[in-house]
């Protein structure tokens, strides 16, 4: 009986990854190993020389300096299925331009917010959508994976919307701007800060506040595995400095055009 339960229990340790102490192992590495979808400006993305820059990976940066000369070593991974490559053990944490979510604190431990993610819409200056109820009877669409896609769903409930067809999807914000230029939709719901950034570049759209009693004030945070809470408790740590001596607000001016520094709590989302 005894052999049988040294058995199963060897099996249970070989199926489910140990993280004694993350914390030491990215110090020791000399390296700091974090996924992201690298299509995301202007939080990441490669640039003319394929390299992924932006405001996570500067962050990176910072937050492995303060660490002890600790590299930023960036994964450009599938979006969907990013929390179980951290649980798996693919990578250290997620710092990825994640919006801080319910369903996703079922599987993960926030951060410190580092950034704002109230949502935005997106919309071509021709669909004459100026607020969130002008959009019946328009096509839609949000980011794949992303809060904003529930949000249209409660928006529509709220304002009483009937969209011309579902909710369509994309992997990739260029993407949804190319089917936005070719017709297919007439707004696309992400972040506000990533849309203001995306607009910049493309003729002929806006951007509009998507806010609503129907969902709280949303926040940009890294992604940690729920026993790595030394880890995540000095990345905290590192955030809060980063925010008093200025480093995040100059980050933020840099990326965003602004800091929003005054607006993100000393408080890790949790529900």
């Amino acid at each position: 009986m005894r052999k049988i339960l040294t058995i199963i229990a060897s099996l249970i340790f070989v199926g489910s990854p140990s993280f004694s102490d993350t914390l030491s192992t990215v110090k020791e590495r000399g390296k700091m190993i974090f996924g992201l979808e690298a299509q995301y400006k202007p939080f990441e993305f490669r640039d003319e020389n394929n390299e992924i820059i932006g405001y996570d990976i500067d962050v990176a940066t910072e937050i492995g300096n303060r660490l002890g000369n600790v590299a930023p070593a960036p994964v450009d991974t599938n979006w969907s299925t990013v929390i179980q490559s951290l649980n798996n053990g693919d990578f250290d944490l997620i710092l990825g331009g994640m919006t801080a979510t319910a369903e996703r604190f079922k599987r993960v431990n926030f951060s410190y917010p580092y950034m704002d993610a109230s949502s935005g819409l997106l919309v071509t200056k021709a669909s004459g959508i100026t607020k969130p109820s002008d959009m019946d009877g328009k096509s839609v669409a949000a980011g794949a994976g992303t809060p904003q896609i529930n949000q249209l769903e409660l928006a529509a409930g709220e304002h009483s919307i009937n969209y011309k067809g579902d909710i369509k999807t994309f992997d990739d914000d260029t993407v949804a701007v190319a089917a936005m230029k070719a017709g297919r939709i007439e707004a696309y719901a992400s972040t506000l800060v990533s849309l203001l950034s995306l607009a910049q570049s493309v003729e002929g759209v806006t951007v509009i506040p998507f806010t609503s009693e129907k969902w709280s004030q949303e926040f940009t945070a890294m992604a940690f595995r729920k026993e790595d809470e030394t880890f995540r408790n000095a990345i905290n740590g590192i955030i809060v400095a980063m925010k008093e001596d200025g480093t995040l607000g100059k980050l933020q001016e840099k990326w965003f055009g602004q800091s929003f520094v005054d607006i993100l709590p000393n408080m890790a989302p949790e529900w």
